[in-house]
């Protein structure tokens, strides 16, 4: 019996100290490792196409909102007044702080209005630039609304573009300096681009309502703009904040701010609109069978407060280099 019990327990000691080999796993062949990587790569396609499959579907989303929004603003716009924006012979100052746009006829000419359209053109020849407005680099093209065969291009500080901009610096500097003052800093340089087929935007301010105005905009036409061009449409006197608060409380889909007299960029060639960025406005259908392209820049005053100053349509390399006087003594 004792004899029986030692041999248990010897057996049990034994069996208790021995340790199982660690595992070790079997050689993994050229064939298992391709197959591995095949799986993970095939894992890594399915996820990008899905994840492009989500930004276009958001895409889709953002412009079918917008086409919704527009069209319930054409509806409260249908019985307001719509006539062509006229130039005006008083203070562009007092003008732009009452009705916040002023048209200003011959800023540029018929020489330099060529070299910028055609430089504007080549741009968008280089850069591949297709109607549904995908792949574009974002150094090169702003954001815009309803981007289908329109785009906003930030310009460099080329012979044309350069010669184009002192032309218009030049010919509107007394109004500049009245509105802006001369430390002003230029934040956009840039051309919009509409081609025929281009949809009608939201009307819209391009700078939310605040007290003091922070930026001005010139839009120059380099063509004749006609009325199936898809001009400009203004509503005079926005750069307020009752015409703000009217906008946000018809969720800017209508009441009376949108009824209001609007009145369209029908300018010609070297022609210019200058407004107060807190004006309404928007970019009109282009029914036509024409581009239409504006030559754009914009300065914002001194220690004014510009929400949208981090993403202003301009070159990186081009950001905080000039003011107003710097172009005036150019």
């Amino acid at each position: 019996m004792a004899r029986d019990d030692g041999i248990d327990a010897a057996r049990v000691d034994t069996a208790s100290s021995e340790v199982p080999p660690p595992y070790v796993p079997s050689p993994l062949s050229a064939e298992d490792g391709a197959a591995q990587l095949f799986v993970c790569a095939f894992i890594l396609i399915l996820g990008s196409l899905g994840m492009v499959t989500s930004l276009e579907n958001e895409a889709a989303t953002r412009e079918a909102a917008l086409a919704d929004k527009v069209r319930a603003q054409r509806d409260a716009m249908s019985t307001a007044q719509s006539r062509a924006i006229e130039a005006s012979s008083g203070a562009v100052k007092e003008i732009l702080d009452e009705r916040g746009v002023v048209r200003m006829n011959g800023v540029m000419s018929a020489r330099a209005s060529e070299a910028i359209l055609a430089y504007v053109e080549e741009t968008l020849r280089v850069n591949d630039a297709r109607g549904d407005g995908k792949n574009l680099s974002m150094e090169v093209f702003g954001n815009v609304y309803c981007k289908k065969n329109r785009w906003d291009i930030k310009l460099l500080d080329d012979k044309p573009v350069r010669m184009a901009l002192e032309e218009c610096v030049r010919s509107m500097g007394d109004a500049l300096r009245a509105a802006c003052g001369e430390d002003a800093k230029l934040v956009e340089l840039a051309a919009l681009v509409s081609d025929p087929g281009s949809t009608r935007q939201p009307v819209h301010p391009d700078t939310a309502y605040r007290r003091d105005p922070s930026v001005y905009t010139c839009f120059v036409a380099l063509q004749d703009v006609d009325v199936d061009m898809g001009p400009t449409l203004f509503i005079p006197g926005t750069n307020n904040a009752q015409a703000h608060a009217e906008f946000r409380e018809g969720l800017e889909r209508g009441g009376p701010v949108l009824q209001r007299p609007n009145e369209l960029g029908l300018i010609s060639r070297g022609d210019a609109t200058l407004f107060d960025s807190r004006t309404l406005h928007c970019g009109t259908e282009n029914a036509s069978s024409r581009r239409r392209v504006l030559f754009y820049f914009s300065f914002q005053r001194t220690e004014s407060d510009n929400p949208n100053a981090a993403v202003s349509t301009i070159r990186t390399e081009l950001r905080d280099k000039y003011t107003l006087g710097d172009l005036l003594g150019a």
